[in-house]
């Protein structure tokens, strides 16, 4: 009987961190996002529709700067640079499209594989030949006409280059009320 309990006892030292590090590793594997060291992040509307952009704000924190959005759906616009900053886990926007004079508004939630797929964008080479090994990741929101929401990731500001990737990490529609 006592052997028993000693076995009981010395299996309970054992099993108790066992369980605390399979905790711990599935807190991790569950967590959100981890930061990102530069990435530059931008908008971009359809081209024709002109639109002023109100707000594009991710995870209530951080955004980019708002005003004129002219061109082009999938490429960075205007944009914001950003260091040491956690992966975006949504974006919430709001523009004003004027020949239609709506306000549109939405929040779009950002696929958490984004944060992987930053680590392995690939380089891409220019019209000139030159190939950009350097590849600095793009985050753009895109606004459509009729309210869409877009959220991509890109290892290039824009199309026009060999080796382009253009990842779809979120979509949605947006929600609209008249301009007063």
């Amino acid at each position: 009987m006592r052997i028993i309990k000693m076995h009981l006892a010395t299996m309970d030292k054992f099993i108790k961190p066992l369980i605390s590090i399979a905790c711990a590793l599935f807190l991790a594997g569950c967590s959100s996002t981890g930061k990102i060291d530069y990435m530059v992040a931008g908008v971009g509307t359809e081209n024709g529709n002109a639109i002023w952009g109100r707000s594009v704000v991710f995870d209530d924190t951080w955004g980019i700067p708002s005003g004129a959005v002219e061109c082009c759906y999938a490429e960075a616009g205007g944009t914001v640079s950003l260091y040491d900053q956690k992966f975006p886990e949504k974006v919430a926007v709001e523009w004003l499209d004027k020949s239609e004079n709506r306000i549109y508004y939405g929040e779009v939630a950002i696929d958490k594989a984004g944060y992987k797929l930053v680590k392995n964008l690939p380089p891409f080479t220019a019209h000139t030949g030159k190939v950009f090994n350097d590849v600095k990741p793009y985050l753009i929101i895109g606004m459509g006409e009729t309210g869409e929401i877009k959220v991509w990731l890109s290892n290039t500001p824009s199309a026009g280059f060999t080796g382009r990737v253009l990842h779809e990490l979120g979509s949605g529609q947006a929600q609209w009320r008249e301009n007063q």
